[in-house]
C-alpha cells in the first residue's frame, strides 16, 4: 500500500482548510447567499485549482470529460436517485418532522418563498458541481494518485459527509444526524466508484444533481 506522500498530505490539509473556512463561513459568519456562493466557489474551485497547478499535481482536463454514450445511462441513474429519495421521503416523513427541519433551514440559509426557485437552481446545478471537484476530483481522483486508493476513498467520504452533516448539525435530532452521516458517507464511497473508471467528475455530479432535486422537492413541499 503506497505511503502517504507530501503531495497527499498537501492534498489532505488544503480540503480540511477550506471546509472548515466554509463550515464556519455557513454556521456562524452567515453572509448573504450571494456572499456565500462566491466564498464557496474560491474555497472550493480556484483554490484547489490553483494548489494543483502549482504542485504539479494531476492534470484536471479529465475532470470535464463526458463520454456522450453515457448521457443516457447516467440520466437513468439520476432519474432511479430522484425516485430511491422521494420514496425515502414518503416512507419517513410521519417519523420525522421534516416542515420544522425544513423551516430552520430556510431560516439558517436565509431562503424565502422569492428566493427560492434561485436558491434550488444554484445547488442543484452549481453547489452540486462545486462539491464533486472538491470532494470527488481533488479528495479522491487526484489524492489517489500520491496514495492509496483505499485512503482517497475512506477519506473523500468521509469528509464529504461530515462537512454536509456540520451544516445541518444543530438542526437536526441525533438520530437523524447518525443516519445523515453514514448515508452520506455512503453516498460519497458510490460517487467515488462512478468516478474512478474514467477518473472524470460527470458521473458522481449527475447523480449529485438529481439527489439535489429530490432534496429542493422536498424542501418546496414544506417551505
Amino acid at each position: 500500500m503506497k505511503a502517504i506522500s507530501k503531495k497527499a498530505l498537501g492534498i489532505i490539509t488544503l480540503v480540511i482548510i477550506c471546509c472548515g473556512i466554509m463550515a464556519v463561513i455557513e454556521t456562524i459568519v452567515e453572509p448573504t447567499y450571494a456572499l456565500k456562493s462566491a466564498i464557496k466557489i474560491i474555497l472550493f474551485l480556484f483554490i484547489p485549482l490553483i494548489f494543483l497547478k502549482t504542485q504539479k499535481a494531476v492534470s484536471i482536463k479529465n475532470a470535464f470529460i463526458l463520454n456522450k454514450k453515457d448521457i443516457g445511462r447516467l440520466l437513468i441513474l439520476g432519474f432511479a436517485i430522484y425516485a430511491v429519495i422521494m420514496v425515502a421521503y414518503l416512507l419517513t416523513k410521519n417519523i420525522f418532522d421534516y416542515s420544522s427541519l425544513i423551516s430552520s433551514l430556510s431560516a439558517d440559509q436565509q431562503v424565502s418563498n422569492k428566493s427560492f426557485i434561485w436558491v434550488a437552481a444554484y445547488i442543484s446545478l452549481c453547489n452540486s458541481l462545486l462539491e464533486e471537484f472538491a470532494f470527488r476530483f481533488v479528495s479522491f481522483i487526484a489524492l489517489s494518485e500520491y496514495t492509496s486508493k483505499k485512503i482517497a476513498f475512506i477519506f473523500s467520504s468521509v469528509a464529504f459527509a461530515v462537512y454536509h452533516v456540520a451544516m445541518f448539525a444543530s438542526s437536526f435530532p441525533l438520530p437523524l444526524i447518525i443516519l445523515s452521516l453514514v448515508g452520506l458517507t455512503s453516498g460519497g464511497m458510490i460517487f467515488n466508484y462512478v468516478d474512478d473508471k474514467n477518473k472524470t467528475i460527470y458521473n458522481s455530479w449527475i447523480i449529485h444533481m438529481f439527489a439535489d432535486f429530490a432534496i429542493m422537492t422536498v424542501w418546496y413541499i414544506h417551505i
